[in-house]
């Protein structure tokens, strides 16, 4: 704790005799390919201690919604931050419905318009990367924008990151889990960090999966039940009822799609923040939902980890799923 500390410390006074420069570019009709293709690249100036990325927009025509972008860090062969447009704004199922936004996500327009403003530490250098899906054409028009400013410190209403911070993107991409299933959301086996944002996209037979609670491990190896951070899926985003008031873009969090497909499948996602609710680990971390869940014998949900009695009838799940963590 100490030694993070000084680190903070020497951070702060380094920003104060540091220039803040900020770096970027914004590119107009330029070509995407199926083959991925540099956007930005930028290294630090001589005597910048760190650098952050601090704004990505981007639009153009409908592949460009379901392309997918890559950060490396510091030289990363392998990005450690690789998205499609539509999850990284929080909306799944590539949902077009515009406009909206917070300060953090949003659409601007009905054709791409998507943008956000997580910040992303680098130490020496960072890269940005695109290209089309593979159900796309050879090449589209795309129009971009990517940011980012030098020496300019992480900080979330009274706590700045370490200098040496890093977001990590944990991914799950189109898996199936069946009914009660737990769903690892992060797994991060050691080290310090905090959950910063997640966001949450299923399709399932009915909506008896928003029965499933969430929770957050602050140690790797701490047992179940751990942190509850819900009593269900909804209370999660900050809504009750299965979200009887309808669709919502808060700052904090946002019901961002639904629809019922057939008479059997439906579509339903929502977006989560946690920098008004830092939720910090200090020796690994888990972040774990469940597609549905079980209350004991006297009815008391999220503290049943096998056996209990079924809410509802939950089916077999489709999920994908962004959770952004801060680590060092």
């Amino acid at each position: 704790m100490r030694v993070w500390l000084l680190s903070l410390l020497l951070c702060v006074v380094a920003t104060k005799s540091q220039e803040l420069q900020t770096f970027g570019t914004g590119l107009s009709s330029q070509r995407l390919h199926k083959a991925e293709t540099e956007i930005f690249s930028y290294t630090l100036s001589a005597g910048a201690t760190f650098g952050v990325l601090t704004h990505f927009w981007t639009t153009g025509d409908a592949a460009i919604d379901q392309s997918i972008f890559s950060y490396y860090i510091d030289g990363e062969s392998v990005p450690s931050i690789q998205f499609v447009t539509y999850m990284l704004a929080g909306a799944g199922f590539n949902d077009r419905s515009a406009p909206w936004g917070t300060k953090w996500i949003g659409k601007g327009a009905k054709s791409g318009g998507w943008f956000n403003n997580f910040r992303v530490p680098f130490q020496k250098s960072i890269r940005v990367t695109g290209r089309l899906p593979d159900t796309s054409g050879d090449d589209k028009i795309i129009w971009i924008i990517v940011r980012g400013t030098e020496n300019l410190p992480t900080s979330f209403h009274g706590f700045t990151l370490p200098p040496t911070a890093r977001l990590t993107l944990h991914k799950i991409e189109s898996a199936t889990y069946d009914p009660l299933a737990w769903v690892r959301v992060a797994d991060i086996p050691t080290g310090r960090g905090l959950l910063f944002s997640h966001t949450l996209a299923v399709s399932s037979g009915n909506l008896n999966f928003l029965e499933g609670c969430y929770h957050a491990y602050t140690q790797h190896e701490q047992q179940f039940p751990g942190l509850i951070v819900s009593t269900g899926t909804e209370d999660y985003f900050d809504s009750a009822f299965y979200f009887d008031g309808g669709q919502f873009h808060f700052d904090v969090s946002g019901f961002t799609h639904f629809q019922q497909v057939t008479n059997t499948t439906l579509e339903w996602s929502a977006y989560r923040m946690h920098d008004l609710d830092p939720i910090f680990f200090t020796n690994g971390f888990r972040f774990e939902w469940r597609n549905g869940d079980v209350v004991d014998d006297r009815g008391f949900k999220c503290i049943v980890d096998q056996g209990g009695h079924v809410v509802g009838s939950p089916t077999q799940s489709n999920v994908t799923s962004y959770a952004w963590v801060y680590v060092w």
